[in-house]
């Protein structure tokens, strides 16, 4: 099977959960938990190609591009309104926190390269995000993968609202958006 008609199969079936949820939720399956669908949903995505550890669940809502790019460690869950637009490759570490409506974006489009044609900008570059472990990011985070990629390393927190452009390194707090470094954070990892 090409990889063009294995993503047309992932997408017809996202759609097929999108339809239980706004069709069949508020009948005789709406009875089914959500944490059910939920468990289904991430183990469509592990058929599909990611690589989901024990003990992590994606929502049945989560909005994901190309599965065979996530990677997703133990103890991970991901919340319905995130966004993981897996073009490059999206890693998450264990036990990683992630809030409500956090967006992985990674593939930019080109507009000052010289020499390109037009499907070559709308096609873009894609790059990886690296999130590491014990991570905490917190709602409305907006991750952006540059032309190098991106990296947050273990123990760090986004605060709400943030849009990271920039590596982040271990055990850092950082906001805005820009994000800008606030401080370091103190774990009981250090020694």
């Amino acid at each position: 099977m090409e990889k063009s008609q294995g993503l047309g199969l992932f997408n017809a079936s996202h759609k097929f959960f999108a339809e239980i949820d706004s069709k069949f939720l508020s009948g005789f399956l709406g009875q089914i938990p959500t944490d059910i669908w939920s468990k289904l949903y991430t183990l469509w995505l592990k058929l599909a190609g990611a690589k989901i550890e024990k003990g992590s669940v994606v929502h049945y809502k989560v909005r994901v591009w190309k599965p065979e790019n996530i990677i997703i460690g133990k103890g991970v869950s991901v919340p319905a309104s995130t966004d993981m637009a897996g073009m490059g490759r999206i890693k998450i570490g264990d036990y990683t926190l992630i809030g409500a409506n956090v967006s992985f974006i990674t593939n930019n489009h080109p507009l000052e390269e010289k020499n390109l044609s037009w499907q070559e900008v709308l096609i873009g570059t894609q790059q990886d995000i690296n999130v590491g472990k014990f991570c905490w990011l917190m709602n409305d985070t907006k991750l952006i993968a540059g032309r190098s990629g991106l990296s947050i390393n273990d123990f760090s927190w986004i605060a709400s609202g943030s849009t990271v452009v920039k590596d982040i390194g271990k055990a850092e707090l950082w906001g805005g958006s820009p994000a800008k470094f606030i401080r370091k954070i103190h774990t009981h990892h250090e020694k």
